[in-house]
């Protein structure tokens, strides 16, 4: 059979829009996941009788759950798709479970409610289950799966969970918000001047604000899903900001600058009596070492270092 047509629109959007035309969506969800796969857990695809919309990674995989979700008419199921090296082409090996759900009107209410919040850059709690979809705003838990005699449950975020905080608005904060907002990250830009033409073209950005660096530590919050990037336009400032941050619990600190630059700033403020500890957890400079000249190389060198990071944890 010929493949649904592929659409840009997010996968929850066009379940949405698919149950107010024709009332049938089917959701097909990658409740689990282990070793190499090319989509992991919480991964989703949206299939209708229009055309499909997002992805659980391509492949042999994708290309047989959307044609077993086209046809599907039934109750939902769980479907483990085993990889191979040799299978599909890839050098996959790993298992995906996918639940495969046949959403109707009576879960309009749920799948608006994870429309609104993902629109908002919210967060909220996703369960899934032989007789339901579930979605709960305004919290948030990690991944999990349970699958016994016939009876499962999935539980697992929405959302942007982790927050990246870009203080100093111009142009390389540009170039990072824009290759950032590809990745399921908020991104917020800080800066203290007024009328920031970057800023006024950062349209990746989902949120920009003009503040005090004095009051820099108000405008971030604390924990492991918070990741902070400071590039102000002086070295005054940035140790300024780097200074309102530091003792504080982060993802990840990270100061944009050169070797010298840095040594001068990190003496300087030894020497005023900030402890060395404190300075030790500071990526400085940021960035992977790809030898990154423009705004954009430096943007791609920093995201590679969260990324790797985040990926780790």
């Amino acid at each position: 059979m010929a493949l649904p047509k592929h659409t840009q629109t997010d996968p929850w959007r066009f379940a949405l829009e698919s149950l107010e035309n024709s009332g049938r969506a089917v959701l097909v969800f990658v409740v689990d996941h282990s070793g190499s796969v090319p989509g992991v857990t919480g991964t989703r695809v949206v299939v209708s009788d229009t055309g499909f919309a997002g992805t659980i990674g391509g492949g042999a995989a994708e290309m047989q759950l959307i044609e077993r979700a086209a046809d599907h008419r039934g109750d939902p199921e769980i479907f483990r798709f085993r990889h191979t090296p040799s299978g599909g082409g890839t050098l996959c090996s790993g298992i995906q479970d996918f639940a495969i759900i046949a959403l109707s009107r009576n879960d309009q209410e749920a799948v608006q409610s994870i429309v609104d919040t993902l629109e908002h850059h919210r967060t909220g709690i996703l369960r899934l289950t032989p007789g339901r979809v579930e979605f709960k705003p305004g919290e948030t838990r990690p991944h999990s799966f349970s699958n016994q005699d016939g009876s499962w449950e999935y539980l697992g975020p929405m959302g942007l969970e982790d927050t990246l905080y870009i203080i100093g608005g111009g142009h390389v904060a540009l170039a990072l918000s824009k290759v950032m907002a590809t990745l399921p990250f908020r991104i917020v830009v800080l800066d203290d001047r007024e009328d920031l033409p970057t800023m006024a073209a950062n349209s990746w950005a989902h949120e920009q604000q003009v503040i005090s660096f004095d009051d820099v530590g108000a405008h971030v919050d604390d924990g492991d899903r918070s990741w902070v990037v400071i590039m102000t336009f002086g070295h005054a400032h940035d140790r300024q900001v780097l200074e309102g941050l530091l003792g504080r619990t982060f993802a990840y600190l990270g100061l944009m600058g050169s070797k010298s630059k840095v040594r001068q700033m990190y003496a300087a403020m030894l020497a005023d009596g900030i402890p060395e500890a404190e300075l030790e957890g500071v990526k400085a400079p940021v960035g992977i070492p790809i030898g990154s000249h423009t705004p954009e190389e430096i943007a791609v060198s920093i995201a590679a270092e969260i990324i790797a990071l985040r990926n780790r944890s």
